[in-house]
């Protein structure tokens, strides 16, 4: 009977990115080195999104709910959305799918089995799509249903004048008179002013006051004038 498959001696249906990431995994496990037990985070991480590109794949392409990838730093984390991601627990060993809310961080699921967390992942998808769907069918119509006979513009909406006229009689169906339609009566002060014709003294020509000064220094010339020819006849008498 053949050994069971080990990181030493690959089963023969594990690609060569699967085994190099399993022999870095089982490194790090016996060293205990910092840095290689961080790089084994991000192959566990890299091995769980390669389970999931098929379902991202499935994804409509115009639905922008999701967004993965792998954040390395000094905790890894695979993002699923905005709100959820997966980091490896204390142990390296576990898969740990946790949610931000306003309540704070819930574990979705935590289990060594990558399929699990692959599965939990994948149902966590499915019911953000089903609420986009429903969130999508409850909104309100774009065009207002109206019963039959009625505009489709509220009356609040409608100019003063139409409204006027509306109460003030139509036919059957609602629609007013064309024939009471009016135009908005202007101002009471704009419309005497429009209705009157200008007076005559408005058509006068206004003087500046230069032009009264001068008629006034003519008048005084010529009084001056006249006082002075009555005297002149005078003393010739």
């Amino acid at each position: 009977m053949d050994a069971k498959p080990t990181a030493d001696r690959p089963s023969s249906d594990r690609s060569l990115k699967e085994t190099i990431r399993a022999l870095r995994i089982d490194e790090a496990e016996r060293t205990g080195v910092v840095v290689a037990l961080r790089e084994a985070d991000l192959a566990r991480l890299g091995m769980l999104q390669e389970r999931l590109q098929p379902v991202f794949g499935e994804v409509p392409r115009h639905v922008e709910l999701f967004d993965t990838g792998i954040t390395p730093g000094e905790t890894p984390r695979l993002w699923i959305d905005m709100v959820t991601f997966v980091e490896i627990g204390r142990d390296k060993r576990s898969y740990r799918f946790l949610q931000d809310t306003s309540d704070g961080r819930r574990v979705l699921i935590e289990s060594t089995d990558i399929g699990a967390v692959a599965g939990r992942i994948t149902a966590y998808m499915a019911r953000r799509l089903i609420e986009r769907e429903r969130l999508l069918a409850q909104m309100p119509a774009v065009a207002a249903k109206t019963p039959e006979g009625e505009r489709a513009l509220p009356p609040a909406d409608l100019p003063a004048a139409f409204l006027a006229a509306r109460h003030a009689g139509g036919d059957a169906t609602g629609e007013p008179a064309a024939a009471t339609v009016t135009p908005a009566q202007p101002a009471p002060a704009t419309a005497q002013l429009m209705q009157e014709p200008p007076s005559a003294e408005a058509q006068r020509v206004r003087f500046s006051g230069f032009g009264a000064f001068v008629v006034f220094l003519i008048g005084i010339a010529a009084g001056i004038g006249g006082v002075l020819a009555v005297a002149q006849f005078a003393v010739r008498i």
